[in-house]
């Protein structure tokens, strides 16, 4: 009798959980979205006198969730032995997922800044600050919300809400994306299409933006598939259609390239410099498995693997990109460096908020390794600005 009761109120236990997990999952989950505005058509003239430069310098930040505290630091090391904000030696600023939020900040008015946080010392240590204090709110979830969605498996794994208030106070409701002080490239990947769409606060493209609002699309810049859910802007007028649009880490999470043939498109004839900020790249797991461990993987272990194998393809393929554009030559110079470090833990993943006090070590330790490379860039941009 008694096992009988047990049955019955497992059964009714389990019914419940799926009842709801069913209702959490297609009806009461937090969905992101904003209304699609026009841009005003007079800032498509803005172009910053890039035209008018012999040489072209763009600084690309790679995605990488937390681990954007890497090129932070790395930035921070820079301004120290430049002796002035990084935005001042770069034309153009490009970045995926957690490099979106680094480059939009990076060119943040000083009027706003003043007017949100005061006297600051660097915009770096806002962002490290930023970083610091929000990752736990950001990557961390209710036990219901873990138990309803199976760990991410039935929804996305974290809450938006929390994402976009995030956003909301980090750069306010009343900033525009064409307020910011330099040419800024963020790529997403519009749901709609597929492809990679180019948000630009620059040119006429500007015409093309989902809306002006800053914080609308870096929240649409950095909402990581599984992680997040993707930012609907919804269109007003009937016949007009909406734009789903995410963080475009899963197919360019390394946007040198991008941004590189964007701007030779745009601006012709120049001598073009990239500067790219890897924000750490973890070893596959399967280097430090023992064969004997090893074989008898199957897809849930090889998973983790398979994720990482994609990103370290996408740096290897910009960087061949910019290899053979450095190589041809012609009367169009392209030259790069490239600024990253193997962490040195596999399980350091993306959104490992409790590890987030360790980064620094990393970066401290790509600088040490990258000294010869870092002189160049310092030796670059300061004959660039004289």
């Amino acid at each position: 009798m008694i096992l009988e009761y047990i049955i019955i109120v497992s059964i009714l236990v389990t019914m419940t959980i799926i009842t709801y997990a069913y209702l959490y999952n297609y009806f009461l989950t937090v969905s992101m979205t904003f209304d699609k505005s026009p841009v005003d058509d007079a800032k498509a003239t803005e172009r910053d006198n890039i035209d008018e430069k012999d040489t072209i310098n763009i600084l690309v930040v790679d995605g990488g969730g937390i681990r954007g505290l890497i090129p932070l630091y790395v930035i921070k090391h820079l301004e120290k032995q430049l002796g002035q904000p990084i935005d001042k030696f770069f034309d153009v600023f490009s970045g995926v997922s957690t490099g979106a939020v680094i480059v939009t900040a990076l060119n943040v008015p000083s009027s706003h800044i003043l007017k949100s946080h005061g006297v600051i010392n660097s915009k770096a240590d806002l962002l490290i600050d930023l970083y610091k204090s929000e990752s736990d709110y950001l990557f961390s979830t209710p036990w219901y919300h873990k138990l309803l969605t199976g760990c991410g498996l039935f929804s996305p794994k974290y809450l938006g809400h929390r994402l976009h208030s995030v956003m909301e106070k980090h750069f306010s409701r009343e900033l525009n994306f064409t307020d910011l002080k330099k040419y800024v490239i963020i790529p997403s990947l519009n749901m709609h299409t597929g492809e990679l769409h180019l948000f630009k606060n620059r040119g006429e493209d500007v015409n093309e933006l989902p809306t002006n609002s800053l914080y609308q699309l870096v929240t649409a810049a950095v909402s990581g598939v599984t992680l997040f859910p993707p930012v609907d802007f919804m269109a007003q007028g009937k016949g007009e259609r909406s734009g789903y649009f995410v963080d475009a880490g899963i197919s360019a999470n390394n946007p040198a390239s991008i941004a590189l043939l964007d701007i030779i498109r745009e601006y012709p004839d120049k001598n073009y410099y990239v500067l790219i900020l890897g924000s750490g790249t973890p070893p596959l797991e399967s280097s430090r498995t023992s064969y004997k461990k090893l074989k008898n993987w199957g897809k849930l272990r090889w998973a983790s693997d398979a994720i990482k194998s994609v990103q370290r393809s996408m740096d290897s393929q910009q960087l061949n990109t910019l290899e053979i554009a450095k190589l041809v030559g012609g009367d169009v110079k392209v030259t790069y460096n490239y600024l990253n470090v193997e962490v040195s833990d596999p399980h350091i993943g993306l959104f490992e908020y409790k590890e987030i006090n360790d980064l620094q070590i990393h970066s401290d330790r790509l600088i040490k390794k990258n000294e010869d490379a870092i002189k160049q860039v310092i030796d670059h941009l300061c004959t660039a600005q004289a």
